[in-house]
């Protein structure tokens, strides 16, 4: 009893990020009931934020006590079950197709997106992975290996299909190894080629107007769907249809640019009051967009700045964990957050494509809300038992 006081305690030295946590869930209550007060089928969605985030949090504490060790220990088998759920997407009968994307399982009343899970399994996995390979981890075995234990999870969720959920893998995987004490070539050659094939993408589908298939020995094999080639093109030039698919780009440049400085308020933007800011996913994936017309300059600033608090104390927990396996974790869970960030605020101000991807602590859902809040509770866990309370 007296070890759960004491760390208990250590969470309470953290309360300044609990705040700001606490800040971002509840800013995002009435940001997505201005979201969506237009829309009647979502208008009890920020009811549904509210009871997301009192799981959330709980879920949140649960693991800030539990030790991550044990979570580690047992990330093994946690990332064959998220695997095993990634698989079960496909299954009829137990998989939800939602915005025609195979990303639900339904077990009777209850909905979740196994993608969330999975994320944070492979997070615990690879920390676990690379600290067993530690005396080897300037090999180039040991990258490819990590590279083959992301590539599972990529393809399966890009199958469902889900981009910009896909997209979050490397770049964890990246940070991961590179924290972990790789070459940093092993690192930095994988990023040049990404940077090159969105050069390449810039000349293949706007400049010479390719189709997202090639034919290889008179086989055709596709690397893009129709749809996918479409976002693409739209993305370097949103003009090429305007009503269509480049609606959501300019409709959330406009929605951010007519917030100025102060914001019309929120629920009293034209774009978000009168629709022109897709309802379907103006308050998840363009939730940006709503709080940039809403709350102005300011408003987003701010937001960015708490956000960017929340990955700094990642870091800081990182810095200062008990052993490699917790750094490792930290360093994963603000990876993965960072991502998020970067490519949500990214799409609704025309910087990455729009692929669909939620803003953390903001976006509604509740599988990622509470995804989030636990994945901020391993950093907790982090934190809290940087202590060896057995010999205090």
């Amino acid at each position: 009893m007296r070890t759960l006081f004491r760390k208990f305690g250590q969470i309470g030295w953290s309360f300044p990020i609990i705040v700001a946590l606490l800040a971002l869930c509840i800013a995002s209550i009435f940001i997505i009931k201005s979201a969506t007060a237009t829309n009647e089928n979502l208008r009890d969605a920020y009811s549904s934020q509210s009871k997301y985030i009192i799981v959330g949090f709980a879920a949140y504490l649960a693991l800030g006590l539990t030790p991550y060790q044990i979570l580690v220990r047992l990330s093994p088998i946690l990332y064959l079950i998220g695997i095993a759920l990634l698989v079960g997407v496909f299954i009829p009968g137990l998989s939800k197709k939602v915005y025609g994307a195979n990303s639900w399982i339904r077990l009777g009343p209850v909905s979740f997106e196994p993608t969330e899970f999975a994320k944070l399994a492979y997070i615990l996995c690879l920390a676990w992975f690379l600290r067993i390979r530690e005396s080897h981890i300037r090999s180039l075995w040991t990258v490819l290996m990590a590279f083959g234990m992301t590539l599972i999870p990529f393809i399966l969720v890009l199958k469902q299909p889900a981009l910009g959920s896909a997209a979050v893998f490397f770049p964890v995987c990246f940070c991961m190894l590179f924290a972990a004490g790789t070459r940093w070539y092993y690192v930095v050659l994988p990023l040049a080629a990404i940077a090159a094939a969105g050069t390449g993408a810039y000349y293949w589908f706007h400049v010479w107007d390719k189709p997202g298939y090639v034919t290889v020995f008179n086989h055709q094999v596709t690397f893009l769907k129709p749809y996918q080639v479409d976002r693409v093109k739209i993305f370097f030039d949103p003009a090429l249809d305007p009503k269509g698919s480049g609606w959501q780009i300019d409709q959330s440049m406009i929605a951010i640019g007519s917030g100025g400085m102060n914001g019309q308020g929120l629920g009293q933007g034209t774009e978000t009051a009168l629709g022109y800011l897709p309802k379907n996913t103006s308050y998840n994936d363009l939730i940006f967009a709503v709080v940039g017309e809403g709350t102005g300059f300011r408003g987003g600033a701010l937001l960015i700045i708490i956000e960017g608090t929340v990955l700094l104390w990642c870091l800081w927990v990182a810095a200062r964990a008990r052993d490699k396996i917790g750094a490792l974790v930290a360093v994963g869970v603000m990876a993965m957050l960072f991502t998020h960030i970067f490519v949500n605020i990214g799409m609704t101000i025309h910087l990455v494509p729009i692929t669909g991807i939620p803003l953390p602590f903001v976006s509604y859902g509740g599988t990622f809300l509470v995804a989030c809040l636990a994945a901020m509770g391993l950093v907790q866990s982090v934190w809290v038992h940087r202590i060896n309370f057995e010999r205090t």
